[in-house]
């Protein structure tokens, strides 16, 4: 199966018109950095419903992003925070992929957690998907929000892409995930939006990605998988 493939973004409704923006804007800069923006489509999904996505006001399985909302939440720990390992797994089941041959971006308003962490903003799974939540920016500026979610989008993609792989040992910081220690949108940032604030300067004063995970991350597309 190849490494070249669609990337489709979906939206939770209430996601801001410009932090889909960002969001997009990351997409882009990410592939131009691995030279295959013109062999990697962006498709705007939007909040997604097949036409036939209700039977007799049920949500049918796999056919809307209602669908995939819902889930989340009915496996929910509380009330305020989305289940977003529910909904990767969906998203990386045969049911969802056999019609859906490209990587999955799904971006949300709302806010989520990962089996026991108290948070997190963003969840990937190599050669599948993220899922990205906007909800711990909401407090800063436009333009500083912007940019955060601009980072953090590349970097779940990223990891989607493949990085950190796992026959690499230098600069490797363990924290949730494999991450890399040097200025790079890779680092992880634990404190939010403290850390992604400084990650997100450092992206726009060193560039994106550092020179071990560009490396990386053209080798992934230089792969059949």
């Amino acid at each position: 199966m190849s490494t070249i493939k669609p990337i489709a973004l979906m939206s939770e409704g209430d996601v801001d018109n410009n932090d889909k923006a960002a969001c997009f804007n990351g997409i882009r800069e990410l592939l131009s950095i691995c030279s295959v923006e013109r062999e990697i489509e962006i498709i705007d999904r939007g909040l997604w419903r097949n036409n036939n996505y209700k039977t007799n006001g049920t949500l049918k399985r796999f056919l809307s992003v209602d669908w995939f909302l819902k889930e989340g939440w009915e496996n929910s720990r509380n009330s305020t925070q989305i289940n977003a390992l529910t909904i990767l797994n969906y998203l990386s089941l045969p049911q969802w992929k056999k019609d859906n041959d490209y990587y999955d971006v799904f971006l949300l308003s709302s806010d989520m957690y990962y089996e026991n962490t108290n948070f997190i903003i963003g969840l990937a799974r190599e050669g599948v998907g993220t899922i990205i939540s906007t909800n711990r920016f909401q407090l800063l500026n436009n333009a500083l929000k912007f940019e955060c979610i601009k980072t953090e989008t590349m970097h779940e993609l990223g990891h989607v892409f493949g990085l950190l792989p796992i026959d690499r040992t230098e600069n490797v910081d363990n924290s949730l995930g494999k991450h890399c220690k040097n200025i790079c949108i890779m680092r992880q940032g634990l404190r939010v939006p403290l850390d992604w604030v400084n990650i997100t300067r450092d992206r726009l004063k060193y560039g994106p990605l550092c020179e071990n995970c560009k490396k990386d991350l053209n080798n992934y597309f230089k792969l059949e998988s």
